[in-house]
């Protein structure tokens, strides 16, 4: 449990936020010790909340200053929260900016911006983006994002956010920048920003409705002959979403990059998947078939995130199931469809069961056993189980009655 919550989250307690975020424009000035954040954010009020504080989340920040249409105002902590009381009144847009400081070489949580073999990697989900800047860090506050990046160009010649590249070029001393807009609405768990010493498999694509696309697979120097088998599985994913379902890829390009330092297995930021190397790299003369099929599927099921959980994602994280389990039914339709025999693909259903009966029966009947969609909980990462992912799809892969 995270230092300083212990407070009990109640389904029924849910309330809309008292402030809707409309876009966030982030510059960071990347050093391992001392990262710049200045956020600038354009706010209003929601109109159907009572007028109340502006409550904002933040952990382990170093806040510097806080400007209130360009102009200083007061400000207070509380229970770990940013406070902000004076703020217009009425409906209209105001404009909020927050500069703080974070020190991601010492954040050993792999939580918020962090560094990993001298690269900056970030995981928000589920409440990481509150180590990276005061927030409403919660999944039904959607923003437009506009992130621009500052490093040291032979340190970190690799600069990537979420979205489209629409600038980029050389400062002074030795710098370079990059700048990123995402042209979709996302919640806060899905920002993601890498900067580093990588190598990169490009592949450009033309999809069925006509547009092209880049993709792209970043991966550490020495790793880069170990991606094909994942950019074929990304092209398979981005073809047979749009054939399947008529989803096509919504960005110019879709950029995957794996790291050995991840807590997860792999994560669906908008454009930007990060990956574990374990479901990236493969190579013939060390890998399994079973690696190869994990892969493919890993890939192809962070992807389909891009409509079920990025596009079209959660309330609040009482429905993590939904957004999860909706996803492992399509990934598990997707690695079917591709084996193509049908005695293939009833092997893949039985391999699915099989993941049932032996890991989700039994966190079902012992201890770790919660409803796919609970009334409470204490700390959201603790249910990231296998429940929240195999059971909400099991109408996929049990036979039928």
């Amino acid at each position: 449990m995270r230092e300083g919550q212990s407070k009990v989250i109640h389904r029924a307690d849910y309330q809309p936020p008292a402030f809707w975020i409309d876009t966030v424009e982030l510059c960071f000035d990347l050093d391992p010790a001392k990262t710049r954040v200045l956020n600038r954010m354009r706010l209003r009020r929601n109109p159907d909340v009572a007028p109340q504080p502006l409550r904002l989340d933040g952990e382990e920040l170093n806040l510097a200053r806080v400007l209130v249409g360009g102009q200083g105002t007061s400000f207070k902590m509380e229970d770990g929260q940013l406070v902000l009381e004076n703020l217009p009144q009425g409906n209209d847009p105001f404009e909020l900016e927050i500069f703080t400081t974070c020190a991601p070489a010492k954040n050993t949580k792999l939580m918020g911006l962090y560094v990993s073999n001298d690269s900056f990697f970030t995981q928000c989900e589920a409440e990481g983006f509150r180590r990276i800047t005061y927030f409403l860090d919660r999944p039904d506050v959607m923003a437009s994002y506009t992130v621009t990046l500052r490093a040291d160009k032979r340190k970190y010649p690799v600069l990537l956010s979420n979205g489209n590249l629409v600038e980029q070029g050389t400062l002074d001393d030795g710098r370079h920048f990059a700048k990123w807009v995402d042209p979709f609405r996302k919640p806060s768990y899905l920002f993601a920003l890498v900067a580093g010493q990588l190598v990169c498999r490009q592949q450009r694509i033309t999809a069925r409705n006509g547009k092209e696309h880049l993709l792209e697979v970043y991966v550490r120097p020495g790793d880069l002959d170990k991606t094909e088998h994942a950019m074929n599985s990304l092209m398979a994913s981005v073809a047979w979403d749009e054939a399947r379902f008529g989803l096509p890829l919504d960005l110019e390009r879709f950029m995957i990059v794996a790291t050995s330092d991840f807590n997860m297995g792999a994560m669906e930021n908008k454009g930007l998947n990060i990956f574990n190397t374990k479901y990236v790299l493969a190579s013939q003369a060390t890998a399994t078939d079973t690696d190869y099929a994990n892969i493919e599927s890993v890939v192809g099921h962070e992807y389909f995130h891009n409509w079920t959980g990025n596009r079209v994602t959660c309330r609040d994280w009482f429905q993590l199931s939904l957004k999860e389990g909706l996803t492992v039914f399509r990934d598990q339709e997707f690695s079917q469809d591709l084996a193509g025999d049908p005695s293939a693909r009833a092997v893949k259903r039985i391999e699915d069961v099989r993941v049932l009966r032996t890991a989700q029966f039994p966190e079902d009947a012992g201890p770790m056993a919660h409803p796919v969609r609970p009334d409470q909980y204490l700390e959201i990462n603790n249910f990231y189980t296998v429940t929240r992912r195999v059971r909400q799809g099991a109408v996929a892969v049990l036979p039928a009655p």
